[in-house]
């Protein structure tokens, strides 16, 4: 539930602040995308619903052709999604896996992010994000 909230949050964030902030709403989406398809061994509906959605609002925000990323990316995240949950490997590795696999998306939708990238405005908005990520799943249990 609370990941479709975030799809929804998204999605009205997008577009109403300037090209950095644009940028990390579609990676924080195809983020949310690979997440879903990737947390667990059993995908439930819910989980292919919510992927869809996000990767639905990513490609309408990009400007490809309609559901044609689902189609796209989700079988051969389904046997990702095998490799990853059947071996024992760390929250750590996991997130870092689905964190280089969305960047690998976002720079197959849009090749322009690696000169984006180097504008220290944006190197330093991800900084921040990642520190605040990294801060709260380390501490926001407590």
């Amino acid at each position: 539930m609370i990941r479709l909230f975030f799809v929804i949050i998204l999605f009205l964030i997008y577009g109403n602040f300037n090209i950095v902030i644009n940028d990390i709403v579609v990676f924080s989406l195809i983020n949310l995308a690979f997440y879903t398809a990737l947390k667990e061994k059993n995908i439930k509906i819910i989980d292919i619903l919510i992927f869809i959605l996000s990767t639905f609002v990513t490609e309408v925000f990009v400007g490809l052709p309609i559901l044609i990323g689902i189609v796209v990316l989700f079988i051969p995240l389904l046997l990702l999604n095998y490799f990853i949950n059947n071996y024992n490997f760390s929250k750590f590795i996991k997130s870092f896996i689905i964190f280089l696999l969305s960047f690998i998306a976002f720079f197959l939708f849009d090749q322009t992010i690696v000169f984006r990238l180097l504008n220290l405005q944006y190197f330093i908005s991800i900084l921040i994000f990642t520190f605040i990520f990294l801060g709260l799943s380390n501490y926001g249990k407590e």
